[in-house]
Protein backbone atom coordinates (compact mmCIF):
# COMPACT_ATOMS: atom_id res chain seq x y z
CA UNK A 1 0.00 0.00 0.00
CA UNK A 2 1.29 2.86 -0.81
CA UNK A 3 2.12 5.59 1.83
CA UNK A 4 0.06 8.97 1.86
CA UNK A 5 1.52 12.07 1.84
CA UNK A 6 0.22 14.44 4.50
CA UNK A 7 3.51 16.82 5.07
CA UNK A 8 3.32 19.86 2.87
CA UNK A 9 5.54 23.09 2.99
CA UNK A 10 3.74 25.66 4.33
CA UNK A 11 4.09 29.24 2.45
CA UNK A 12 4.50 32.50 4.18
CA UNK A 13 1.10 33.49 3.20
CA UNK A 14 -0.55 30.38 4.79
CA UNK A 15 1.15 30.90 8.24
CA UNK A 16 -0.77 34.43 8.28
CA UNK A 17 -3.53 32.49 7.49
CA UNK A 18 -3.07 30.12 10.59
CA UNK A 19 -2.66 33.19 13.00
CA UNK A 20 -5.76 34.84 11.09
CA UNK A 21 -7.98 31.30 12.11
CA UNK A 22 -5.82 31.63 15.88
CA UNK A 23 -6.28 35.35 16.14
CA UNK A 24 -7.70 35.15 19.22
CA UNK A 25 -4.99 33.27 20.89
CA UNK A 26 -2.43 35.54 19.12
CA UNK A 27 -4.56 38.53 20.52
CA UNK A 28 -4.87 37.11 24.29
CA UNK A 29 -1.42 36.40 24.48
CA UNK A 30 -0.89 39.86 23.09
CA UNK A 31 -2.63 41.51 26.27
CA UNK A 32 -1.46 39.30 28.79
CA UNK A 33 1.73 39.87 27.89
CA UNK A 34 1.06 43.99 27.54
CA UNK A 35 -0.88 43.72 31.13
CA UNK A 36 1.89 41.69 32.48
CA UNK A 37 4.56 44.48 31.66
CA UNK A 38 2.46 47.44 32.53
CA UNK A 39 1.80 46.05 35.56
CA UNK A 40 5.27 44.86 36.89
CA UNK A 41 6.26 48.31 35.67
CA UNK A 42 3.31 50.18 37.71
CA UNK A 43 4.83 48.08 41.11
CA UNK A 44 8.46 48.19 40.29
CA UNK A 45 10.78 50.56 42.59
CA UNK A 46 12.89 52.75 39.80
CA UNK A 47 16.52 52.33 39.49
CA UNK A 48 18.92 55.33 38.79
CA UNK A 49 22.42 54.98 37.36
CA UNK A 50 25.20 56.79 37.80
CA UNK A 51 29.08 57.21 37.24
CA UNK A 52 32.03 58.88 38.03
CA UNK A 53 35.18 59.06 36.22
CA UNK A 54 38.26 57.99 38.41
CA UNK A 55 42.37 57.89 37.38
CA UNK A 56 44.63 56.06 39.83
CA UNK A 57 48.27 57.39 38.41
CA UNK A 58 49.11 59.99 35.89
CA UNK A 59 51.31 56.70 33.91
CA UNK A 60 49.56 53.43 32.91
CA UNK A 61 50.10 50.95 35.89
CA UNK A 62 50.75 47.15 35.32
CA UNK A 63 48.05 44.76 34.64
CA UNK A 64 48.65 43.46 37.81
CA UNK A 65 48.79 46.74 39.30
CA UNK A 66 45.90 48.05 38.21
CA UNK A 67 43.73 44.94 38.91
CA UNK A 68 44.86 44.79 42.17
CA UNK A 69 43.85 48.78 42.16
CA UNK A 70 39.67 47.82 41.28
CA UNK A 71 39.92 45.08 43.37
CA UNK A 72 40.63 47.68 46.75
CA UNK A 73 38.67 49.73 45.35
CA UNK A 74 35.54 47.45 45.97
CA UNK A 75 36.92 46.26 48.93
CA UNK A 76 35.23 46.20 52.85
CA UNK A 77 37.08 48.47 53.93
CA UNK A 78 36.53 51.23 51.08
CA UNK A 79 32.79 50.23 51.07
CA UNK A 80 32.73 50.95 54.94
CA UNK A 81 34.78 54.30 54.18
CA UNK A 82 32.03 54.98 51.41
CA UNK A 83 29.33 54.60 54.00
CA UNK A 84 30.50 57.19 56.80
CA UNK A 85 30.84 59.37 53.82
CA UNK A 86 27.19 58.71 52.27
CA UNK A 87 25.67 58.86 56.17
CA UNK A 88 23.59 55.60 54.55
CA UNK A 89 24.41 52.15 53.53
CA UNK A 90 26.14 51.81 50.16
CA UNK A 91 23.40 50.74 47.45
CA UNK A 92 24.95 48.18 44.76
CA UNK A 93 28.23 49.89 42.53
CA UNK A 94 30.18 48.04 40.11
CA UNK A 95 33.96 48.96 38.61
CA UNK A 96 35.05 49.11 34.89
CA UNK A 97 38.52 49.85 33.84
CA UNK A 98 38.48 51.76 30.25
CA UNK A 99 40.46 49.76 28.07
CA UNK A 100 44.44 49.31 29.35
CA UNK A 101 44.42 53.08 30.79
CA UNK A 102 44.54 53.83 34.10
CA UNK A 103 40.92 55.30 34.50
CA UNK A 104 38.10 53.67 35.62
CA UNK A 105 34.09 53.88 35.93
CA UNK A 106 32.36 53.57 39.14
CA UNK A 107 28.52 53.03 38.67
CA UNK A 108 26.16 53.01 41.43
CA UNK A 109 22.23 51.85 41.23
CA UNK A 110 19.81 53.37 43.59
CA UNK A 111 16.15 53.74 44.05
CA UNK A 112 16.92 57.53 43.69
CA UNK A 113 19.26 59.37 40.96
CA UNK A 114 20.53 61.13 43.87
CA UNK A 115 21.65 58.71 45.74
CA UNK A 116 22.99 56.82 43.01
CA UNK A 117 25.08 60.16 42.32
CA UNK A 118 26.28 60.56 46.11
CA UNK A 119 26.97 56.90 46.06
CA UNK A 120 29.12 56.77 42.99
CA UNK A 121 31.15 59.85 44.68
CA UNK A 122 31.53 58.54 48.41
CA UNK A 123 33.12 55.32 46.57
CA UNK A 124 35.70 57.10 45.26
CA UNK A 125 36.12 59.31 48.25
CA UNK A 126 36.10 56.23 50.89
CA UNK A 127 38.91 55.05 48.58
CA UNK A 128 41.03 58.01 49.11
CA UNK A 129 40.36 57.97 52.92
CA UNK A 130 41.68 54.12 53.16
CA UNK A 131 44.59 55.19 51.12
CA UNK A 132 45.30 58.42 53.08
CA UNK A 133 44.98 56.68 56.47
CA UNK A 134 46.71 53.75 55.71
CA UNK A 135 50.04 56.14 53.98
CA UNK A 136 49.63 58.02 57.75
CA UNK A 137 50.10 54.81 59.06
CA UNK A 138 53.07 53.85 57.22
CA UNK A 139 54.51 57.23 58.22
CA UNK A 140 54.13 56.89 61.68
CA UNK A 141 55.93 53.85 61.40
CA UNK A 142 58.95 55.41 59.87
CA UNK A 143 58.91 58.27 62.19
CA UNK A 144 59.12 56.10 65.24
CA UNK A 145 62.23 54.09 63.35
CA UNK A 146 63.69 57.51 62.60
CA UNK A 147 63.58 58.42 65.71
CA UNK A 148 64.58 55.68 67.28
CA UNK A 149 67.89 55.75 64.78
CA UNK A 150 68.16 59.32 66.15
CA UNK A 151 68.18 57.92 69.33
CA UNK A 152 71.01 55.58 68.88
CA UNK A 153 73.30 58.80 66.48
CA UNK A 154 72.94 60.83 69.71
CA UNK A 155 74.47 58.38 72.27
CA UNK A 156 77.29 57.72 69.48
CA UNK A 157 78.19 61.58 69.57
CA UNK A 158 77.86 61.69 73.22
CA UNK A 159 80.07 58.70 73.58
CA UNK A 160 82.90 59.92 71.13
CA UNK A 161 82.89 63.37 72.83
CA UNK A 162 83.48 61.86 76.07
CA UNK A 163 86.71 60.09 74.51
CA UNK A 164 88.07 62.85 72.51
CA UNK A 165 88.15 65.11 75.60
CA UNK A 166 90.32 62.81 77.32
CA UNK A 167 93.36 62.83 74.67
CA UNK A 168 94.95 65.65 72.99
CA UNK A 169 93.22 66.98 69.78
CA UNK A 170 96.05 67.37 67.86
CA UNK A 171 97.14 63.69 68.83
CA UNK A 172 96.55 60.91 66.37
CA UNK A 173 93.49 59.35 68.62
CA UNK A 174 91.80 62.64 69.03
CA UNK A 175 91.92 63.45 65.00
CA UNK A 176 90.53 60.07 64.66
CA UNK A 177 87.90 60.96 67.65
CA UNK A 178 87.13 64.25 65.40
CA UNK A 179 86.77 62.75 62.14
CA UNK A 180 84.53 60.15 63.80
CA UNK A 181 82.02 63.27 65.40
CA UNK A 182 81.71 64.66 62.42
CA UNK A 183 80.47 61.82 60.71
CA UNK A 184 77.83 61.22 63.62
CA UNK A 185 77.00 64.66 63.71
CA UNK A 186 76.20 64.34 59.49
CA UNK A 187 74.07 61.23 60.26
CA UNK A 188 72.00 63.13 63.09
CA UNK A 189 71.25 65.74 60.51
CA UNK A 190 70.30 63.23 57.80
CA UNK A 191 67.89 61.29 59.90
CA UNK A 192 66.21 64.66 61.18
CA UNK A 193 65.52 65.60 57.74
CA UNK A 194 64.33 62.34 56.91
CA UNK A 195 61.98 62.93 60.21
CA UNK A 196 60.64 65.96 58.88
CA UNK A 197 59.85 64.84 55.58
CA UNK A 198 58.17 61.87 57.35
CA UNK A 199 55.52 64.13 59.62
CA UNK A 200 54.77 66.55 56.44
CA UNK A 201 54.07 63.34 54.68
CA UNK A 202 51.78 62.19 57.33
CA UNK A 203 50.81 65.73 58.06
CA UNK A 204 49.32 66.18 54.32
CA UNK A 205 49.13 62.68 52.67
CA UNK A 206 47.92 62.60 48.90
CA UNK A 207 44.76 61.29 47.41
CA UNK A 208 45.15 57.48 45.68
CA UNK A 209 42.89 58.90 43.03
CA UNK A 210 41.59 61.95 40.71
CA UNK A 211 37.95 62.40 40.43
CA UNK A 212 37.85 63.18 36.44
CA UNK A 213 34.33 63.54 36.23
CA UNK A 214 31.99 63.41 39.33
CA UNK A 215 28.89 61.69 39.00
CA UNK A 216 25.27 63.22 38.56
CA UNK A 217 21.99 62.60 39.15
CA UNK A 218 20.26 61.00 36.49
CA UNK A 219 16.94 62.37 34.89
CA UNK A 220 15.29 59.05 33.80
CA UNK A 221 15.37 55.87 35.60
CA UNK A 222 17.40 53.27 34.68
CA UNK A 223 14.14 50.79 35.03
CA UNK A 224 11.32 50.54 34.54
CA UNK A 225 11.22 52.05 30.69
CA UNK A 226 7.55 51.89 30.01
CA UNK A 227 7.90 52.61 26.34
CA UNK A 228 10.88 50.04 25.63
CA UNK A 229 9.37 47.93 27.99
CA UNK A 230 5.70 48.10 26.10
CA UNK A 231 8.16 47.16 23.37
CA UNK A 232 9.70 44.16 23.98
CA UNK A 233 5.93 42.75 25.84
CA UNK A 234 4.34 43.37 22.66
CA UNK A 235 7.25 41.61 20.89
CA UNK A 236 7.11 38.61 23.93
CA UNK A 237 3.38 38.59 23.85
CA UNK A 238 3.48 37.89 19.66
CA UNK A 239 6.20 35.52 19.45
CA UNK A 240 4.71 33.33 22.03
CA UNK A 241 0.91 33.65 20.20
CA UNK A 242 2.32 32.88 16.84
CA UNK A 243 4.12 29.97 18.52
CA UNK A 244 0.96 28.61 20.08
CA UNK A 245 -1.00 29.53 16.82
CA UNK A 246 1.68 27.64 14.76
CA UNK A 247 1.74 24.34 17.44
CA UNK A 248 -1.77 24.24 17.85
CA UNK A 249 -2.16 24.29 13.50
CA UNK A 250 0.11 21.25 13.93
CA UNK A 251 -1.65 19.57 16.17
CA UNK A 252 -4.54 20.65 14.45
CA UNK A 253 -5.67 17.11 12.30
CA UNK A 254 -8.16 19.31 10.35
CA UNK A 255 -7.93 19.57 6.08
CA UNK A 256 -6.84 23.29 5.50
CA UNK A 257 -6.13 24.23 1.74
CA UNK A 258 -5.81 22.74 -1.53
CA UNK A 259 -2.24 22.12 -1.47
CA UNK A 260 -2.63 19.68 1.62
CA UNK A 261 -5.48 17.89 -0.25
CA UNK A 262 -3.80 16.78 -3.26
CA UNK A 263 -0.75 15.91 -1.58
CA UNK A 264 -3.08 13.73 0.52
CA UNK A 265 -5.14 12.23 -2.15
CA UNK A 266 -1.61 11.51 -3.79
CA UNK A 267 -1.52 13.84 -6.56
CA UNK A 268 -5.56 13.83 -7.55
CA UNK A 269 -5.89 17.50 -8.75
CA UNK A 270 -8.46 19.95 -6.58
CA UNK A 271 -10.92 20.51 -10.17
CA UNK A 272 -12.81 22.30 -7.76
CA UNK A 273 -12.52 24.86 -4.90
CA UNK A 274 -15.74 26.31 -3.09
CA UNK A 275 -15.11 28.65 -0.82
CA UNK A 276 -17.28 29.03 2.65
CA UNK A 277 -19.60 31.87 2.45
CA UNK A 278 -20.83 32.63 6.19
CA UNK A 279 -24.26 34.01 5.55
CA UNK A 280 -25.77 31.11 4.80
CA UNK A 281 -24.38 28.81 7.23
CA UNK A 282 -27.76 29.25 9.16
CA UNK A 283 -29.56 27.54 6.66
CA UNK A 284 -31.73 24.72 7.34
CA UNK A 285 -32.89 23.20 3.94
CA UNK A 286 -30.91 22.16 1.09
CA UNK A 287 -29.54 24.99 -0.60
CA UNK A 288 -29.73 25.07 -5.17
CA UNK A 289 -27.92 27.39 -5.55
CA UNK A 290 -27.22 27.44 -8.99
CA UNK A 291 -31.21 27.00 -9.37
CA UNK A 292 -31.57 29.91 -6.88
CA UNK A 293 -28.77 32.53 -7.10
CA UNK A 294 -27.38 31.90 -10.84
CA UNK A 295 -24.95 34.84 -10.85
CA UNK A 296 -23.79 34.20 -7.58
CA UNK A 297 -20.12 33.36 -7.32
CA UNK A 298 -21.07 29.97 -5.75
CA UNK A 299 -22.92 29.31 -8.81
CA UNK A 300 -19.85 30.21 -11.00
CA UNK A 301 -18.16 27.71 -9.14
CA UNK A 302 -19.74 24.94 -9.98
CA UNK A 303 -19.87 25.89 -13.79
CA UNK A 304 -15.98 26.22 -13.32
CA UNK A 305 -16.40 22.30 -11.97
CA UNK A 306 -18.23 21.16 -14.82
CA UNK A 307 -16.40 22.73 -17.21
CA UNK A 308 -13.20 21.46 -15.23
CA UNK A 309 -15.18 17.75 -15.80
CA UNK A 310 -15.54 18.52 -19.30
CA UNK A 311 -11.89 18.73 -20.35
CA UNK A 312 -11.38 15.60 -18.41
CA UNK A 313 -13.75 13.36 -20.16
CA UNK A 314 -12.66 14.59 -23.96
CA UNK A 315 -10.56 11.87 -24.54
CA UNK A 316 -12.05 9.09 -22.10
CA UNK A 317 -16.41 9.94 -22.41
CA UNK A 318 -17.43 9.64 -18.46
CA UNK A 319 -20.30 7.72 -18.14
CA UNK A 320 -21.17 7.03 -14.13
CA UNK A 321 -19.86 9.68 -11.91
CA UNK A 322 -19.15 9.14 -8.70
CA UNK A 323 -19.52 11.58 -6.07
CA UNK A 324 -18.41 10.67 -1.89
CA UNK A 325 -16.51 12.28 1.39
CA UNK A 326 -14.59 11.28 4.11
CA UNK A 327 -17.41 11.81 6.43
CA UNK A 328 -20.89 14.04 6.71
CA UNK A 329 -21.08 17.82 6.62
CA UNK A 330 -17.92 17.63 4.32
CA UNK A 331 -20.59 18.79 1.23
CA UNK A 332 -20.85 15.43 -0.77
CA UNK A 333 -25.07 16.08 -1.30
CA UNK A 334 -24.82 19.49 -2.08
CA UNK A 335 -21.84 19.52 -4.88
CA UNK A 336 -23.65 16.16 -6.45
CA UNK A 337 -27.02 18.64 -6.67
CA UNK A 338 -25.45 21.27 -7.93
CA UNK A 339 -22.76 20.23 -10.27
CA UNK A 340 -25.92 18.01 -12.20
CA UNK A 341 -27.88 21.16 -12.54
CA UNK A 342 -24.87 23.06 -14.09
CA UNK A 343 -24.05 19.91 -16.57
CA UNK A 344 -27.86 19.54 -17.48
CA UNK A 345 -27.81 23.22 -18.00
CA UNK A 346 -25.30 22.91 -20.47
CA UNK A 347 -27.40 20.37 -22.44
CA UNK A 348 -26.68 17.01 -21.55
CA UNK A 349 -28.88 14.35 -20.14
CA UNK A 350 -28.33 13.89 -16.80
CA UNK A 351 -29.46 11.60 -14.43
CA UNK A 352 -29.05 11.72 -10.08
CA UNK A 353 -28.78 8.77 -8.61
CA UNK A 354 -29.65 8.17 -4.85
CA UNK A 355 -27.31 5.86 -3.24
CA UNK A 356 -27.41 7.00 0.39
CA UNK A 357 -29.86 4.42 1.35
CA UNK A 358 -29.10 5.07 5.07
CA UNK A 359 -30.17 8.37 5.43
CA UNK A 360 -31.23 10.22 1.85
CA UNK A 361 -30.90 13.76 1.69
CA UNK A 362 -30.83 13.85 -2.43
CA UNK A 363 -34.89 14.60 -3.32
CA UNK A 364 -35.19 17.84 -0.70
CA UNK A 365 -32.74 19.44 -3.01
CA UNK A 366 -35.14 19.37 -5.93
CA UNK A 367 -38.48 18.79 -3.74
CA UNK A 368 -39.33 15.57 -4.98
CA UNK A 369 -41.00 12.85 -3.09
CA UNK A 370 -38.53 9.37 -2.06
CA UNK A 371 -41.80 7.21 -1.57
CA UNK A 372 -40.61 5.22 -4.80
CA UNK A 373 -36.87 5.26 -5.86
CA UNK A 374 -33.88 3.35 -6.39
CA UNK A 375 -34.70 0.87 -3.63
CA UNK A 376 -37.87 0.43 -5.26
CA UNK A 377 -36.29 -0.71 -8.80
CA UNK A 378 -33.51 -2.77 -6.96
CA UNK A 379 -36.42 -4.86 -4.98
CA UNK A 380 -38.88 -5.00 -7.94
CA UNK A 381 -41.45 -2.48 -6.37
CA UNK A 382 -41.25 -0.30 -9.14
CA UNK A 383 -40.09 0.10 -12.95
CA UNK A 384 -37.55 1.94 -13.79
CA UNK A 385 -38.65 4.39 -15.71
CA UNK A 386 -41.10 5.04 -13.35
CA UNK A 387 -39.36 5.66 -10.83
CA UNK A 388 -37.33 8.53 -12.74
CA UNK A 389 -38.39 11.60 -11.89
CA UNK A 390 -38.45 15.10 -13.91
CA UNK A 391 -36.88 17.99 -12.12
CA UNK A 392 -38.95 20.82 -12.41
CA UNK A 393 -37.20 23.65 -14.13
CA UNK A 394 -34.45 21.28 -15.81
CA UNK A 395 -35.17 20.12 -19.53
CA UNK A 396 -32.12 17.66 -19.19
CA UNK A 397 -32.24 16.84 -15.34
CA UNK A 398 -33.87 13.76 -13.91
CA UNK A 399 -33.32 12.21 -10.79
CA UNK A 400 -33.83 8.66 -9.21
CA UNK A 401 -34.39 8.97 -5.27
CA UNK A 402 -33.06 6.48 -2.94
CA UNK A 403 -36.33 5.65 -1.97
CA UNK A 404 -37.63 3.58 1.14
CA UNK A 405 -34.83 2.95 3.76
CA UNK A 406 -33.89 -1.47 3.15
CA UNK A 407 -32.32 -2.89 6.29
CA UNK A 408 -29.36 -4.34 3.93
CA UNK A 409 -28.28 -1.41 2.31
CA UNK A 410 -24.81 -3.01 1.43
CA UNK A 411 -26.17 -6.06 0.40
CA UNK A 412 -28.44 -4.56 -1.77
CA UNK A 413 -25.60 -2.35 -3.41
CA UNK A 414 -23.00 -5.23 -4.03
CA UNK A 415 -25.66 -7.89 -5.64
CA UNK A 416 -26.18 -8.10 -9.23
CA UNK A 417 -29.40 -6.41 -9.44
CA UNK A 418 -27.71 -3.23 -8.73
CA UNK A 419 -25.40 -3.39 -11.44
CA UNK A 420 -28.06 -4.16 -13.72
CA UNK A 421 -29.84 -1.23 -13.21
CA UNK A 422 -26.67 1.12 -13.11
CA UNK A 423 -25.91 -0.54 -16.73
CA UNK A 424 -29.77 0.31 -17.44
CA UNK A 425 -29.25 4.28 -16.19
CA UNK A 426 -26.08 4.97 -18.37
CA UNK A 427 -28.53 3.74 -21.64
CA UNK A 428 -30.82 6.68 -20.94
CA UNK A 429 -28.91 9.29 -19.97
CA UNK A 430 -25.01 11.13 -20.93
CA UNK A 431 -24.24 10.98 -17.78
CA UNK A 432 -24.95 9.17 -14.16
CA UNK A 433 -24.56 10.91 -10.81
CA UNK A 434 -24.10 9.01 -8.01
CA UNK A 435 -24.35 10.53 -4.61
CA UNK A 436 -23.24 8.29 -1.96
CA UNK A 437 -22.72 7.62 1.31
CA UNK A 438 -19.39 8.86 3.03
CA UNK A 439 -16.36 6.47 2.65
CA UNK A 440 -15.94 6.28 6.14
CA UNK A 441 -18.76 5.34 8.25
CA UNK A 442 -19.89 2.27 6.08
CA UNK A 443 -18.41 0.58 3.16
CA UNK A 444 -21.74 1.40 1.03
CA UNK A 445 -19.22 4.07 -0.86
CA UNK A 446 -16.48 1.47 -1.73
CA UNK A 447 -19.06 -0.96 -3.44
CA UNK A 448 -20.59 1.87 -5.72
CA UNK A 449 -17.15 3.38 -6.12
CA UNK A 450 -16.26 -0.09 -7.93
CA UNK A 451 -19.18 0.16 -10.17
CA UNK A 452 -18.47 3.76 -11.45
CA UNK A 453 -16.21 5.69 -13.94
CA UNK A 454 -14.86 8.25 -12.26
CA UNK A 455 -14.81 9.06 -8.59
CA UNK A 456 -14.71 12.47 -6.99
CA UNK A 457 -13.87 13.31 -3.20
CA UNK A 458 -15.57 15.95 -1.27
CA UNK A 459 -13.53 17.32 1.79
CA UNK A 460 -14.34 20.60 3.41
CA UNK A 461 -11.68 22.57 4.66
CA UNK A 462 -11.77 23.15 8.72
CA UNK A 463 -13.83 20.14 9.16
CA UNK A 464 -12.74 17.48 7.29
CA UNK A 465 -9.65 15.56 9.29
CA UNK A 466 -6.44 14.67 7.15
CA UNK A 467 -6.27 11.07 8.49
CA UNK A 468 -10.20 10.15 7.54
CA UNK A 469 -9.45 12.05 3.82
CA UNK A 470 -6.24 10.13 3.60
CA UNK A 471 -8.22 6.68 5.33
CA UNK A 472 -10.74 7.60 2.00
CA UNK A 473 -8.26 7.72 -0.54
CA UNK A 474 -6.82 4.26 0.62
CA UNK A 475 -10.23 2.43 0.47
CA UNK A 476 -10.85 3.84 -2.82
CA UNK A 477 -7.74 2.03 -4.02
CA UNK A 478 -8.84 -0.99 -2.49
CA UNK A 479 -11.33 -1.40 -5.07
CA UNK A 480 -9.50 -0.03 -7.76
CA UNK A 481 -11.64 2.90 -8.34
CA UNK A 482 -11.23 6.23 -10.50
CA UNK A 483 -10.32 8.64 -8.37
CA UNK A 484 -9.59 11.73 -11.23
CA UNK A 485 -9.84 14.41 -8.70
CA UNK A 486 -10.70 16.10 -5.48
CA UNK A 487 -13.46 19.22 -4.59
CA UNK A 488 -12.65 21.67 -1.74
CA UNK A 489 -15.09 22.41 0.25
CA UNK A 490 -15.07 25.47 2.15
CA UNK A 491 -11.57 26.59 0.69
CA UNK A 492 -10.22 29.42 2.23
CA UNK A 493 -9.76 32.71 0.05
CA UNK A 494 -6.04 32.60 -0.57
CA UNK A 495 -6.79 29.28 -2.59
CA UNK A 496 -7.73 32.26 -5.44
CA UNK A 497 -11.49 30.75 -6.27
CA UNK A 498 -12.40 34.15 -6.70
CA UNK A 499 -10.77 34.94 -9.87
CA UNK A 500 -12.75 33.91 -13.00
CA UNK A 501 -11.22 34.24 -16.89
CA UNK A 502 -13.31 37.34 -17.42
CA UNK A 503 -12.48 39.00 -14.47
CA UNK A 504 -14.09 39.44 -11.49
CA UNK A 505 -14.31 38.32 -8.11
CA UNK A 506 -16.77 38.67 -4.74
CA UNK A 507 -15.90 39.32 -1.13
CA UNK A 508 -19.38 37.77 -0.15
CA UNK A 509 -21.26 34.43 -0.71
CA UNK A 510 -23.78 32.07 0.22
CA UNK A 511 -24.25 28.77 2.08
CA UNK A 512 -26.18 26.38 4.56
CA UNK A 513 -25.17 23.31 7.07
CA UNK A 514 -27.19 20.84 8.10
CA UNK A 515 -26.45 16.77 9.59
CA UNK A 516 -28.15 14.05 10.51
CA UNK A 517 -26.76 10.91 12.53
CA UNK A 518 -25.62 7.39 12.42
CA UNK A 519 -22.16 5.34 13.58
CA UNK A 520 -19.35 7.05 12.27
CA UNK A 521 -17.65 9.37 14.92
CA UNK A 522 -21.78 10.56 16.09
CA UNK A 523 -22.56 12.06 13.06
CA UNK A 524 -23.08 11.16 9.23
CA UNK A 525 -24.97 13.91 7.28
CA UNK A 526 -24.48 16.40 4.58
CA UNK A 527 -23.45 19.25 4.14
CA UNK A 528 -21.29 22.52 3.17
CA UNK A 529 -20.60 25.98 2.53
CA UNK A 530 -20.54 27.45 -0.96
CA UNK A 531 -19.53 30.57 -2.70
CA UNK A 532 -17.53 31.15 -6.00
CA UNK A 533 -14.88 29.88 -7.65
CA UNK A 534 -12.66 26.93 -9.25
CA UNK A 535 -9.65 25.74 -10.61
CA UNK A 536 -8.03 27.68 -13.55
CA UNK A 537 -8.96 26.55 -17.07
CA UNK A 538 -6.57 26.55 -19.58
CA UNK A 539 -7.46 29.50 -21.92
CA UNK A 540 -5.85 27.68 -24.99
CA UNK A 541 -9.04 25.43 -25.43
CA UNK A 542 -12.61 26.40 -26.65
CA UNK A 543 -15.69 24.92 -25.43
CA UNK A 544 -18.48 23.75 -27.33
CA UNK A 545 -21.36 25.61 -27.84
CA UNK A 546 -24.17 25.05 -25.17
CA UNK A 547 -26.78 26.58 -24.05
CA UNK A 548 -26.74 27.56 -20.20
CA UNK A 549 -30.29 28.19 -18.87
CA UNK A 550 -29.01 28.84 -15.35
CA UNK A 551 -26.88 31.70 -15.91
CA UNK A 552 -29.32 33.62 -18.31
Amino acid sequence: MDTVATEVRRSPIEYLQIVWRHRGTVLLSLLIAIGGVLGIDTIRTPTYAATAKISFAKKTPTPTAMGANLIRLQSSSVRAAARQILGVPLPGCAVRQEGTTAIADITCKASSASLAARAANALAGGYNTVMRSEAIQRALSAATLINSRIETTKATVRTLQTAAASVPKNSTLGKLYAKQLTNAYNDLQGLQSQLQGVQVAALSPPNAISVLQAAFPARTPLSPKPKTDLLLGIIAGLAVGVGIAVGRDALDDKLRNRAEFESIARGRPAIGLIPAIREWEDRKTPLLIVAEQPKSPPAEAFRSLRTSLQFMSLDDPIKTLLITSPAAADGKTTTTSNLAYTIAAAGQEVIIVGCDLRKPRIHEFFGVSNDVGFTSVLLGEADLDDALVDVPGSTYLRILPAGPIPPNPAELLSGRRAQIVMDQLKERCDLDIIDSPPMLPVSDAQVLAAKADAVLLVAAAGISAKKDVARSVELLAQVDAALIGVVLNRAPAAEGYSYYRYGYGYGYGYGYGYGYGYGYGGTYGSGGVYGGGAAPVPENLTLPTLSDPAKA
